[in-house]
């Protein structure tokens, strides 16, 4: 499983560090719907800043699938 980094680095302005966060939790949320689609989980990325989350699954009955998956990514990245 390829593993998203955010760096650690000095940056030039404020709107840089801004874009690369932006652009970390785009990417992040591309893998996460790559990832919850292959495990047979219908969903697609919210637009309009929704404020029910960037991901929209479909069929209720997995929500707790999707719950268990977001944990154990969790578990996994962001362990000490």
């Amino acid at each position: 499983m390829e593993a998203l980094q955010m760096v650690d680095r000095k940056w030039e302005t404020d709107e840089d560090r801004m874009m690369n966060r932006l652009e970390a939790h785009r990417d992040f949320i591309t893998w996460l719907i790559k990832k919850l689609k292959a495990e047979g989980i219908e969903c697609d990325r919210t637009t309009g800043n929704d404020p029910n989350g960037d991901i929209l699954y479909y069929n209720p009955e997995d929500e707790e699938k999707v719950k268990k998956i977001v944990r154990e990514i969790n578990s996994e990245y962001n362990s000490d």
